[in-house]
């Protein structure tokens, strides 16, 4: 008799051992797979934001950057706060550096004194997205933000900074 309850109670195990195996296999297998797969994207991503878009290095030495400062200084109106009725400027002048060795500055840096009125425009558009409060925190973005559309506009990336001089945010 004792090895009858013996050989049920091992039985018993085995089956509960058999059911613990399978929700393993079909409940925590699938979900590390897919916390897997999302580090896996995460840190791809990470890489590519290391990475030049063009492949190549964005280092350029100081003899090879040219400046270009647009004379006049740019009043922008800002995007007002919910509930405040007051009007916020900002006041700047703007310089534009640009790459030397680039295969498009010979072609292309004349027509930066002839489009200054568009690269104004372009300026104006994405400073009046922000509000007072969020230039002065995300100067760096809106760098970004105006050196990405003037390459776009330009179709070459011969401008490798936008410079903000005198920056005054009322």
């Amino acid at each position: 008799m004792r090895k009858n309850l013996l050989s049920i109670i091992v039985i018993a195990l085995c089956v509960i051992n058999v059911i613990f195996s399978a929700v393993l296999v079909f409940a925590v297998v699938p979900t590390s797979n897919k916390t897997n797969k999302l580090i896996a994207q995460v840190a791809s991503i990470i890489d590519l934001e290391l990475e030049s878009p063009d492949g190549e290095s964005s280092n350029v030495s100081v003899q090879d950057i040219a400046i270009h400062n647009i004379e006049d200084e740019l009043t922008i109106t800002l995007k007002g706060n919910e509930g405040d009725t007051k009007s916020h400027y900002a006041l700047l002048k703007v310089s534009l550096s640009l790459d030397t060795t680039s295969k498009d500055y010979e072609t292309l840096s004349p027509t930066i004194a002839t489009n200054e009125s568009v690269i104004k425009e372009i300026i104006n558009n994405v400073f009046s997205n922000y509000t007072a409060s969020e230039v002065v925190a995300n100067k760096e973005q809106i760098k970004e933000e105006v050196l990405t559309q003037l390459r776009d506009y330009f179709k070459s990336n011969f401008i490798i900074n936008v410079s903000f001089s005198n920056m005054l945010v009322q």
